[in-house]
């Protein structure tokens, strides 16, 4: 294949796996032939559903606390299908930034004072084998990042992120968003989840979990302490299109508190209402794209064709492969 790098072939192993299947083609070559631009309920009602449904069901697949899942009774979380991690990630952080800053101006000391100012105090953490997305998304949101040195794992662990936070307290500053990785992109290292939740719980701060790779194992049980501590997240993100045979793009992402996203990404001008915007999920309001592809078309004709089952096994038999 001349001028191609071909990631399909068997000898790719450069990157990350970029899974594919013929039922994910049929789904992709249907998507583009309904030529469906999903930005709301409204704009196609099948689009949005289906997408809260197949999400509902990954979250479950991979044993997701309810806390993250569409339907849990009286729940506030939710899933949505991004076009990458780094566009969780960087919506994770907008969701994050507007949470701290509306809660600094809350206090009675910063009455008055500018949000550009408030937003100088903010303080962002990751580890140094964090994705690239995550300084990227920094730069974006106008945020200044810690980035962190791993410990001897290649990980981020508790005591030096706990160091970092109290320093920057101790300066003044307001630590708001902590990203870990489980799977890093240099070396597939996990970050200590169950001891950073802790911190993040106590210190008030967002925790974002980065899985991009790995989490797609999780819906393997063997596989899942792993994510231990996964309760402690306020968002999570997995890619299906880099290993359970959807093909790119399909970020799946859930949150645990689905207002404090929207907020952050709402913009509502009268030519996008509708009748139903009460009683509906809009998902414009939860990407930073207004068009959206009708994505979850690949992930239900994938879960349908393979079955729970299969796509255990499918995982299994790759992660054989480099053992």
């Amino acid at each position: 294949m001349t001028g191609m790098t071909h990631w399909q072939h068997p000898r790719f192993h450069a990157y990350f796996p970029a899974g594919n299947s013929y039922p994910s083609i049929m789904a992709g070559m249907l998507s583009d032939a309904i030529g469906c631009v999903g930005f709301s309920w409204a704009a196609s009602p099948a689009c949005t559903e289906l997408e809260t449904i197949v999400l509902d069901w990954l979250g479950r697949m991979v044993d997701l606390p309810k806390k993250f899942l569409p339907f849990t009774p009286g729940g506030a979380g939710g899933g949505v299908l991004q076009g990458s991690a780094s566009e969780c990630i960087l919506v994770s952080l907008l969701a994050a930034r507007l949470t701290a800053v509306r809660e600094l101006e809350s206090k009675s000391e910063n009455k008055g004072i500018d949000r550009r100012m408030l937003l100088t105090k903010l303080r962002a953490y990751c580890s140094d084998e964090a994705h690239s997305s995550v300084q990227k998304a920094a730069m974006i949101a106008l945020v200044e990042i810690r980035i962190i040195p791993v410990d001897d794992k290649y990980g981020l662990n508790s005591v030096t992120l706990a160091e970092y936070i109290q320093k920057d307290r101790d300066a003044g500053l307001v630590p708001f968003f902590v990203s870990t990785t489980l799977g890093t992109t240099g070396c597939c290292a996990f970050d200590a989840l169950d001891e950073i939740g802790p911190v993040c719980e106590r210190e008030g701060i967002w925790l974002h979990v980065d899985a991009a790779y790995a989490g797609n194992s999780f819906i393997c049980p063997e596989q899942r302490h792993l994510m231990k501590g996964i309760e402690y997240a306020s968002s999570f993100n997995l890619n299906p299109n880099k290993w359970m045979l959807v093909n790119f793009d399909c970020s799946a992402m859930w949150v645990a508190d689905r207002v404090k996203l929207t907020d952050a990404l709402t913009v509502d001008p009268l030519y996008l209402q509708h009748d139903y915007s009460n009683r509906s999920i809009d998902y414009r309001n939860w990407s930073i794209p207004l068009s959206r592809r009708f994505r979850s078309l690949k992930l239900w004709f994938v879960i349908r064709s393979y079955g729970v089952e299969g796509l255990q096994q499918y995982i299994r038999e790759v992660r054989g492969h480099f053992l």
